[in-house]
């Protein structure tokens, strides 16, 4: 969690909160010029992260928490570990139901019907990966946590583009009850401001979601949860 998340979250909370600069200022005995800088700069203390949220009624552990589900980090893999991924889908797959989907031991073992053997291999090579590491009591704990995207032009991240898009798709198209999903085609024609606009609000919006999704996989059981795969896709050109 960076400082840059922790004051971007505190700046939410007062516009929620509809608390001004100036009354922050008159609370904190700083003027309003002050609380401005403070808010914009890098190097805000925790001394005054702790008064701030003393006046927002939050805690720092409220704060840092909402800051952390706020932020979706952009993960780079190493080359060996891209590599590795990549050749080895089996070794992918426990890796995302670890990662993302947070599925425990025997369940991935059901889903992928290997034995507590074949399980332990590819857990050990993910852990020399660095992107794993096992516990006490086999308790796995992954390297990238909350919400995350790899950032990579690499094998795997293209592949699973390709791929993954495509599926998606296909099932969406091959969908029998329209209430299973959703699917639609527009033709637009915007100006390049509107068009950035366009893009700028179908990225908050995916975000925004994917702050819900992890705060929803805290608070309810899997068994009530959906599993949803989404695909957004624009392109700047027409349909014929």
């Amino acid at each position: 969690m960076t400082n840059s998340n922790v004051v971007t979250t505190l700046k939410k909370v007062l516009k929620v909160k509809k608390i001004t600069y100036k009354t922050l200022a008159d609370e904190l005995a700083m003027s309003e010029s002050g609380v401005k800088k403070l808010l914009t700069g890098k190097d805000i203390s925790l001394t005054r992260v702790e008064q701030i949220t003393r006046l927002l009624g939050l805690s720092l552990a409220d704060l840092f928490q909402l800051a952390d589900e706020a932020e979706v980090k952009n993960v780079r893999l190493s080359p060996k570990q891209e590599s590795a991924l990549f050749e080895n889908n089996l070794l992918f797959r426990i890796y995302w139901f670890l990662a993302v989907e947070e599925k425990p031991l025997d369940t991935i073992k059901k889903l992928e019907k290997i034995s507590a053997d074949q399980l332990q291999k590819n857990l050990l090579k993910l852990e020399n990966l660095d992107l794993i590491k096992i516990g006490k009591n086999q308790r796995i704990v992954s390297v990238h946590k909350g919400l995350f995207r790899w950032a990579s032009d690499g094998p795997l991240v293209k592949k699973l583009n390709h791929e993954w898009s495509e599926n998606t798709l296909k099932k969406v198209l091959n969908q029998k009850n329209s209430n299973e999903s959703l699917h639609r085609l527009s033709y637009l024609r915007l100006s390049e401001k509107s068009k950035n606009q366009f893009y700028d609000r179908l990225n908050e919006l995916v975000n925004e979601f994917a702050r819900l999704s992890q705060r929803e996989k805290n608070r309810f059981a899997d068994r009530d949860l959906t599993p949803i795969s989404s695909l957004i896709a624009v392109a700047n050109s027409g349909f014929i």
